[in-house]
């Protein structure tokens, strides 16, 4: 555990972590709010709900490689810029529209999302040393959950208390207040020294070397995967809770899922060697399935937790081989797309698992999920067995006890 001592006591990554705790929580009850917004507010469906999701995953999968490149091109804050004016305006006017207005705004707020999850990979793989890269990837996971167990309960604190509407008002401005906090910290996103605006782009539109590979495509395949499965925990604990009339639970479950992915992930970290994401994102899908069978909420808090221990190691082993396969003057491009395959995942998984909750009951977003999730591991291992398409040795990132100190 002395490599995160090791971390925390770098000023520069300790003040993005802390920054990125603070960025992410009003991101990450945004789903919730949404949820319940559709569903009380409107009298929505959860289709309807996941149709919302799914407006606005697109957009962020169409915005965030766009959202990257420019990043690699023109440097954080004149990319980031245009986002954190957009959150601070889209989300008050999705407060007060109908239904109809509500799945457009929804997919310019994904188009405009700002990158929080490509900035956190992008300026840890220049802060720290490639040997102590799992560890960093493995802390803002800790941090990303840490974000998660405060952030859907402290939208449903807010939704119960002032309605739905004004949790999406808060939630519109805290994201626009934490976008300026990152633009004031303007973390360096490439290690070479910084060139002129101009030049740097010209000499990337030279770059000739493409950074996609059969490789990095499997990884990207492994993480929409892995969001479907998160997808259809979080809708299924609301409908399961909902089914049992003690939605007032969705904080507990919610921090018990959490705080399980948030242990996993700092044993991960600390762990002394790396796993495959293919390997992961089966168990993740296995551990899904049965979730739905819990009959009362403490049988389904319980039932979270293993799946919940999965989580984090599951999306960091996947960033961590995406950013070691990638170059460096491409890396925001290609953590775009590793932020484009999160929300392909939730545009298809989205609506898909609200159905199912429509048609089936709460129990079919669990065995929808964890199913998803498990053909695509077997099928991207199965795939990874043949000549040319397996993962390439992977260089040995463990720290070795004399460097934790120095």
């Amino acid at each position: 555990m002395s490599g995160y001592r090791v971390l925390w006591r770098d000023p520069r990554v300790r003040s993005l972590f802390v920054a990125a705790f603070f960025a992410r929580i009003p991101a990450l009850a945004a789903p919730l709010v949404f949820t319940l917004h559709v569903v009380q507010n409107l009298d929505g469906t959860y289709a309807q709900a996941g149709l919302v999701a799914a407006a606005s995953t697109i957009g962020a999968g169409i915005g965030s490689p766009w959202r990257g490149r420019l990043i690699d091109r023109l440097g954080l804050r004149r990319a980031v810029i245009p986002s954190v004016v957009a959150v601070a305006v889209l989300y008050p006017l999705a407060a007060f529209a109908s239904f109809v207005f509500l799945v457009p705004l929804a997919f310019c707020m994904g188009l405009f999302l700002i990158p929080i999850f490509s900035i956190m990979r992008q300026a840890l793989s220049v802060l720290v040393s490639v040997d102590r890269r799992r560890l960093a990837f493995s802390a803002d996971s800790v941090v990303a959950e840490a974000s998660f167990i405060i952030g859907p309960a402290t939208g449903v604190l807010v939704v119960t208390q002032f309605g739905a509407s004004a949790a999406l008002v808060a939630i519109g401005l805290s994201e626009a207040a934490a976008g300026a906090m990152l633009l004031r910290l303007d973390p360096p996103l490439r290690s070479v020294a910084e060139t002129p605006d101009a030049q740097r782009g010209e000499e990337l539109a030279a770059t000739k070397e493409p950074w996609m590979s059969a490789q990095i495509g499997f990884l990207f395949l492994i993480s929409g995967g892995a969001v479907i499965t998160l997808i259809a925990t979080d809708l299924g604990i609301v409908a399961v809770l909902e089914t049992l009339d003690n939605t007032g639970a969705i904080a507990l479950v919610f921090a018990l899922w959490g705080g399980a992915s948030l242990v996993g992930g700092v044993l991960y970290g600390a762990w002394h060697r790396s796993y495959r994401p293919t390997h992961l994102l089966l168990a993740l899908g296995l551990t899904t399935i049965p979730v739905g069978l819990a009959g009362n909420v403490w049988a389904l808090a319980l039932a979270v937790i293993p799946t919940g221990f999965l989580c984090a190691p599951t999306l960091t082993a996947a960033a961590e081989w995406i950013t070691e396969l990638t170059p460096e003057d491409r890396r925001g491009e290609a953590i775009g797309w590793h932020g484009t395959s999160f929300t392909i995942g939730a545009a298809i998984g989205a609506p898909a698992i609200g159905l199912s909750i429509d048609q089936v009951g709460p129990w079919g977003s669990f065995a929808l999920g964890g199913l998803i999730a498990t053909v695509i591991a077997l099928i991207a291992w199965g795939a990874q067995l043949l000549p040319g398409l397996g993962p390439p040795p992977k260089a040995d990132t463990s720290v070795a006890p004399s460097q934790l100190h120095d």
